[in-house]
């Protein structure tokens, strides 16, 4: 082996895993909660529309999904200015 072999076998990176991004999980994950807080907000107020929870069955899903925007664009804008 030569010595212009071993420098290029040194100096390649090995190849990145394929697969879904960190983001798909975070998606999925808030999927979840989503479903989740329905199916509390609809368990306790035994589906009635009157109790007092069931004016935020919808109200905090969206503020979630607001806020883990707000924070993943923080988090990009974060990673770009400051490459590890």
């Amino acid at each position: 082996m030569s010595g212009a072999e071993s420098e290029q076998n040194t100096s390649e990176q090995p190849p990145k895993k394929k697969g879904p991004s960190s983001g798909v999980y975070f998606k999925i994950f808030g999927y979840i909660l989503t479903a989740g807080w329905i199916g509390f907000v609809l368990a306790a107020s035994g589906g009635e529309s009157s109790h007092p929870l069931f004016d935020y069955i919808f109200i905090v899903p969206l503020a979630g999904w607001i806020i883990g925007m707000l924070v993943a664009r923080f988090i990009a804008k974060k990673s770009e200015t400051n490459p590890s």
